[in-house]
């Protein structure tokens, strides 16, 4: 069960992981984070792990991603379904090349234009950013800059609703 260190109320909503080059360059995996629905404080542990939380105080500068819900995109935008996000990562992976600023980057299918060649990633390293990449489908490496790729800000569908083809 998850219970708040603090406050022994639930733990609510999604789980965020959180890790620093120096996690990285340790080893670690870093620490995943989730919040209390009754006090709102942070609760952390390893992740990948069943450790007890610990308290991680507040940080109101991150609420807003336990807060976020889906919005609707607009058209002719369309959220990935989670069976079919392997397939547009393993071709995004494919083509990107060392010098692209995605190359070695571990990202999350989010939506796909459905009039064109446009889908959008999330970026695991940084859960806040969101990337708009024209998909080549050659099926290998291309030369940097391709393929094309544009970070979106926040709100996502205020950003796609400036897509145009």
């Amino acid at each position: 069960m998850d219970v708040c260190p603090s406050c022994g109320g639930m733990l609510t909503g999604r789980v965020l992981g959180r890790s620093t080059p120096s996690d990285r360059a340790a080893g670690s995996a870093g620490v995943e984070l989730r919040r209390c629905g009754s006090c709102r404080r942070l609760a952390q542990r390893a992740k990948e792990t069943s450790d007890r939380w610990t308290d991680a105080g507040l940080d109101p500068s991150i609420d807003y991603l336990f807060d976020w819900q889906a919005q609707p995109l607009p058209a002719p935008w369309a959220w990935v379904p989670a069976e079919k996000r392997a397939g547009l990562e393993a071709e995004l992976q494919t083509e990107v090349a060392e010098g692209h600023p995605l190359f070695g980057e571990r990202v999350i299918a989010i939506a796909r234009c459905e009039g064109c060649d446009e889908a959008v990633f999330s970026v695991e390293t940084d859960p806040v950013r969101f990337v708009s990449v024209h998909m080549t489908w050659r099926g290998a490496p291309e030369r940097p800059p391709w393929p094309r790729t544009e970070d979106l800000g926040l709100p996502l569908p205020r950003s796609l609703a400036k897509h145009g083809h």
